[in-house]
């Protein structure tokens, strides 16, 4: 997707296009993308921006990232667009990318989280329970306060996680599953 923002950046230089005959459309990894992206469209870029819009903290919990532009991924955009004050119409655009990869870079800092091993489940307390909590914190699923208490936003921080995953049971406990895409969301 960056491929994409900064081919519109350098032919657009952040205003219009100037006419030409035959306009090219933005080049990812050697495919030609046409935009906007819009319900029905499909493939390898779909799948990219829906899993951005995960990133982000745009949930797509029924069909995930799937490569297919269904109403659950025009609902996630429409989401995400309005969240960030962008025109709410669904259709991924050059705002919209450009938007996107501005939050995803604001969230990639190296962790520095060192995420417990074990179970961990509502009432735990301590240092443990607070890493995770700042790990969610961090992939934006807010946790609520960062007290080092397993309690209901917690649990349900860690719920909302795990729906993001098929692999994942929706049960708001923390275990070596959950820890393991936890890692792999810090780590993107």
């Amino acid at each position: 997707m960056n491929d994409v923002v900064r081919s519109l950046e350098n032919d657009f230089n952040g205003s219009a296009p100037s006419p030409s005959p035959a306009p090219t459309a933005p080049q990812v990894k050697g495919v030609t993308v046409d935009l906007p992206v819009e319900k029905g469209d499909k493939g390898q870029f779909v799948k990219e921006i829906q899993q951005d819009l995960i990133k982000a903290g745009v949930p797509l919990p029924r069909y995930g990232a799937d490569g297919i532009f269904g109403d659950e991924t025009e609902k996630g955009v429409r989401t995400f667009q309005q969240r960030h004050g962008l025109l709410v119409d669904g259709l991924v655009g050059p705002q919209t990318l450009s938007k996107l990869e501005e939050v995803l870079e604001s969230n990639q800092t190296t962790s520095g989280l060192n995420l417990p091993n074990g179970i961990l489940r509502r009432g735990d307390r301590g240092d443990n329970v607070r890493e995770v909590q700042r790990a969610l914190d961090r992939v934006n699923f807010d946790p609520g306060p960062i007290d080092g208490i397993y309690g209901p936003k917690t649990e349900d921080a860690v719920r909302r996680f795990q729906s993001m995953y098929a692999a994942l049971a929706d049960d708001g406990i923390y275990g070596p599953n959950t820890k393991r895409y936890l890692e792999r969301e810090l780590s993107n």
